[in-house]
C-alpha cells in the first residue's frame, strides 16, 4: 500500500487549484524571491511618493494674523 509512484499526489506538476491569479501571487515565493519583491514593490512605492512631493503646489504663503488699532474716540 505504498503511495510512492502515485503522481497525483505531487502538487509541484498538477494545474493551480486556486487560479492562474493565486498561482502568479505565489510564484516569487515558490521560486525563494521574496526579498527581490519586497524590493521591487518598496522602490516603486517610495519613487511614486517622491514624484507626488516634487510635482506637488507649493504651499501657499501663510498670512499673518492682522491686529486692530485701538479705536480712539
Amino acid at each position: 500500500m505504498s503511495r510512492a509512484g502515485n503522481p497525483r499526489g505531487r502538487r509541484g506538476g498538477s494545474p493551480p487549484s486556486g487560479g492562474l491569479l493565486r498561482w502568479t501571487l505565489s510564484l516569487p515565493a515558490r521560486l525563494h524571491l521574496r526579498w527581490l519583491v519586497i524590493l521591487v514593490v518598496t522602490a516603486a512605492v517610495m519613487g511614486a511618493y517622491a514624484r507626488v512631493l516634487v510635482t506637488a503646489a507649493p504651499m501657499p504663503p501663510s498670512k499673518p494674523p492682522t491686529t486692530r488699532a485701538p479705536s480712539t474716540p
